[in-house]
């Protein structure tokens, strides 16, 4: 059973923790060398994303986010096909998409707002990679990670799962895997970090990231069973991103879950499969009505959360998708349940199906 109170201590317990670093390895002509330290500030977005109010998003910073997330898809998508057709992606074209990226986190959640409107597209390798990408950079800033290290991140991020595209399209549909299938697709982690070191020698340390992305904190994770700060804490923040994008879509032996309901999962998972500290990050991220979750109003219409209220948590920005009536709406309505006290929400687990009833 979901416990929201759980999550709001949790919260809160991350705003007086300090972030544990681990040194990234380095490689002088790495493309965006894993920084050996990272600063204990807070980034300069720190303040303003914790006091984020519940109201739409400013032109600027929504055309921002645009532009950066239709920059990482398709640098992303150049990558893939580099997998497919051989070659090597453009670094300097991929760092320039990473910045820009890291540009929009830095001033606010609209990118993470912009990753929720994509829920509509067809669900690709390339998005899910962005929409990972996207989270995991801001994941780096919740702990207080700087511009380079926050870069180096997004890069490990965009590459790490590049070794499913060698995996046959009848596996990864497969509603029920053979052993021989299973151990096919544990070992995608060794293909993209092979792939990956075929770029160059200054991709080399983006692969030893890379290949641990699917460890688990308690060593059940492969493909070496690696435990706690034995994996890199790259690995351990896309792991949990990846894994939090992954569970609110479907997938060949089950539905999509719901939003509210991945993270009351994940949360549960805490000191077994992932390191604590960043479900903390994770929580305070996506709030107690996570950001993308579907969601009923008391008064019978359903919204999508599309911004998180940090000072009220129970707060947020809802797009209402479906009217007090049951009717779908074909144009966007925003309502801030921060101004308006007598309409609250009485459902966080709607399914995704109702939008296409």
């Amino acid at each position: 059973m979901f416990r929201a109170r759980q999550l709001v201590t949790s919260a809160r317990e991350l705003r007086g923790s300090s972030a544990q670093q681990q040194p990234g390895p380095v490689d002088s002509t790495a493309v965006a060398e894993a920084p050996a330290d990272a600063p204990k500030q807070s980034p300069p977005h720190a303040q303003a994303a914790n006091e984020t109010s519940a109201t739409p998003d400013s032109e600027a910073a929504a055309e921002l986010a645009a532009e950066a997330y239709r920059q990482l898809m398709s640098e992303v998508q150049v990558i893939f096909d580099a997998v497919v057709k051989g070659g090597r992606p453009n670094a300097e074209a991929l760092m320039k998409a990473v910045k820009l990226a890291y540009d929009s986190l830095k001033t606010g959640d609209s990118l993470l707002t912009e990753t929720v409107r994509q829920r509509s597209s067809d669900y690709t390798w390339a998005l899910r990679a962005a929409n990972t990408a996207v989270m995991s950079m801001r994941l780096g800033l919740e702990i207080h990670y700087d511009e380079r290290k926050s870069m180096a991140l997004g890069l490990c991020e965009l590459l790490h799962d590049i070794g499913m595209l060698t995996i046959p399209e009848e596996i990864l549909n497969s509603r029920s895997l053979t052993p021989q299938q299973l151990k096919t697709i544990r070992n995608h982690p060794l293909e993209s970090k092979r792939i990956v070191e075929q770029y160059g020698e200054g991709f080399s340390w983006i692969g030893d990231v890379i290949v641990q992305v699917h460890e688990k904190h308690n060593g059940s994770g492969y493909p070496n069973g690696l435990v706690e700060d034995q994996i890199h804490e790259f690995a351990r923040i896309i792991g949990l991103a990846d894994t939090y994008e992954a569970m609110t879509h479907p997938r060949g032996d089950r539905k999509a879950h719901v939003t509210y309901n991945a993270l009351s999962e994940i949360v549960d998972l805490r000191n077994k499969d992932y390191d604590p500290r960043l479900i903390k990050a994770l929580v305070h991220v996506v709030s107690i009505f996570p950001l993308g979750s579907l969601v009923k109003l008391n008064n019978g219409s359903i919204g999508r959360v599309i911004r998180t209220n940090k000072l009220h948590s129970a707060r947020p920005l809802i797009e209402i998708l479906i009217d007090t009536h049951g009717n779908r709406l074909d144009t966007s309505e925003f309502l801030n349940l921060e101004e308006e006290p007598m309409i609250y929400i009485v459902d966080p687990g709607i399914d995704e199906s109702v939008l296409k009833e």
